[in-house]
């Protein structure tokens, strides 16, 4: 049945001129080979800034521009704000694909996707997801929170050959409910989902003396939150397959991937143009040095995203990777909204937290956590522990070692972090804005 879907589905691309398969066939070449990069993606912003420019009232007054740079750096607010500005009028009236965000982040936020865009989307899945395994047709496990908005109905199901897994991550119950259909259903060969909800999973697995030959899992995918180490040690004791991650968001898709050899994130130069920029102005940042992602779509001409301020934080190196020739995602800070400052205000990268609460995940005493800074020094821990815990004084003192002496930190024990409606658990969280504080008075 797998072959008849992979068969149907191609099949029916070619016979509409194979847009697909062109499009895989250009990331695959073009990711590994530098000189085809360069070129592929000049040509690309050439002819994506020559149409916005021509064909929306955003970009019209732009048309002596001579290089991307000089185009403005907008976010979601502008967008939403000035939308019927940025939509090409080439496409109005057309039917186009809307892709609506989760809003975990604040309003939910929507834009238009040409045919040529969606088309090269799922190129980029099924070409990135086969670094873990997964080709079309392949049965897969979508694996999310319980109470998450995910639901597809049936017919869909079975066409993509989906299982859908909606965990309740402390319900035993569902837990069982899940290990079942996998210890049955042996032709789920993949896991896609996110990690914390994975994690849960594979962490009931080993509670309950299965082994990775009792399971068809060649690989899982994480999506949509950190995949921290001691996730993907659990996750790989339990199914004994690579366990890789990727970063990206609705509107655009597929932004980055994880290398299976090196671990290490390569950027899709082949569908998107991207920039790391100073905080407080557009200046680009060094190579390695943090920044705020922007990031300008090369396919959506529906809706030109041009320099794009994803609001997340990240910093960009050269390739050294003999198989992909795209820049490298050195770190992933998650967004701008969620940084954390030390009492002396001083930004924090949130990788500085890893070790104090990979340690708890490893020991088996925590299941998860919620770190929240409320204001200059006052903080909160959130934690979901096990009876065994009894590290607190230890986390306090690592903790204010990071955040400084006189951090002012209160830790509640609760039975579950709560997730957002996109299935995402925020593990950090800030609800302090340091450029809202009054400036000292010199005396």
């Amino acid at each position: 049945m797998n072959t008849v879907r992979k068969s149907l589905f191609w099949g029916r691309d070619y016979l509409q001129g194979a847009p697909i398969h062109t499009h895989l066939q250009n990331i695959k070449q073009v990711s590994a080979n530098s000189s085809l990069l360069a070129e592929h993606q000049a040509q690309q912003i050439k002819s994506l800034l020559t149409h916005a420019v021509q064909t929306t009232d955003y970009y019209k007054n732009y048309d002596g521009y001579g290089r991307i740079e000089d185009f403005p750096v907008v976010n979601k607010n502008i967008i939403r704000e000035s939308f019927e500005q940025f939509e090409s009028k080439i496409f109005k009236g057309q039917k186009l694909r809307l892709v609506q965000t989760s809003g975990s982040t604040g309003t939910p936020f929507q834009i238009f996707q040409n045919t040529s865009k969606r088309q090269r989307v799922l190129a980029e899945v099924i070409y990135f997801n086969s670094l873990v395994g997964y080709h079309v047709g392949t049965r897969y496990a979508f694996v999310v929170a319980a109470g998450s908005i995910h639901r597809e109905n049936a017919v869909s199901r079975f066409i993509k050959n989906k299982v859908e897994f909606s965990l309740n991550t402390l319900d035993f119950a569902s837990s069982e409910e899940q290990r079942l259909t996998l210890l049955k259903d042996k032709n789920i060969e993949i896991l896609i989902g996110n990690p914390s909800v994975i994690n849960d999973l594979a962490r009931h697995v080993i509670a309950q003396g299965d082994t990775p030959e009792d399971f068809g899992v060649k690989g899982v995918l994480c999506i949509s939150e950190p995949l921290y180490p001691n996730m993907r040690d659990t996750i790989r004791t339990a199914f004994n397959c690579p366990v890789l991650s990727r970063y990206s968001n609705e509107e655009c898709g597929v932004l980055a991937y994880e290398c299976p050899t090196s671990n290490k994130f390569h950027l899709n130069t082949a569908s998107y143009f991207f920039e790391t920029l100073d905080f407080d102005s557009d200046r680009p940042t060094p190579p390695g040095t943090p920044g705020r992602i922007v990031v300008t779509d090369l396919y959506n001409y529906a809706l030109p995203m041009i320099r794009y301020d994803t609001g997340d934080i990240g910093s960009i190196i050269p390739s050294d990777s003999p198989q992909f020739a795209t820049p490298i995602l050195q770190s992933l800070e998650g967004r701008r909204v969620d940084t954390v400052y030390d009492t002396a205000g001083r930004r924090l990268i949130i990788f500085a937290f890893d070790g104090t609460f990979e340690a708890l995940g490893r020991l088996g005493v925590m299941k998860q956590f919620q770190f929240i800074q409320e204001d200059r020094t006052r903080y909160r821990l959130r934690l979901c522990v096990n009876e065994t815990f009894s590290q607190e004084a230890s986390v306090m003192e690592k903790l204010k070692q990071i955040l400084g002496a006189d951090a002012q930190i209160e830790i509640d024990y609760v039975d579950e972090i709560p997730v957002l409606n996109s299935g995402k658990r925020k593990y950090i969280v800030s609800l302090y804005d340091p450029s809202k504080e009054d400036s000292p008075v010199s005396n």
